[in-house]
């Protein structure tokens, strides 16, 4: 399966993204559902719903990421907190795509 992940760009600087990759490469928190699966990381983007031009841009990323395949796309607990009045418009984007919106990472 083919995936991708979101994160903040506000964390630049702050965070490592390590526990991101850690529940990914241990196959553990969000993405134990991937147990028996084999599992492609095709992309790993920064949001920037925090800007003028986020729509647009997150319209492009998705569509960019359905072109590639890319079936699901988990949402950085960053994401979530960040931008919390805008979660249900950035899954609508993605899932207008095909694209299989999950909260989290770890």
């Amino acid at each position: 399966m083919k995936i991708a992940i979101g994160v903040c760009e506000k964390i630049n600087g702050i965070c490592t993204t390590m526990g991101c990759f850690k529940a990914l490469n241990n196959v553990e928190k969000s993405f134990s559902i991937y147990k028996n699966e084999d599992l492609e990381l095709v992309s790993f983007f920064t949001c920037e719903a925090c800007s003028s031009n986020s729509y647009e841009n997150l319209i492009n990323i998705a569509k960019k990421l359905g072109q590639a395949g890319v079936e699901r796309l988990h949402l950085g607990v960053c994401i979530v907190k960040c931008e919390k009045k805008r979660t249900k418009e950035i899954r609508k984007i993605f899932e207008d795509y095909n694209i299989e919106v999950i909260e989290g990472t770890h």
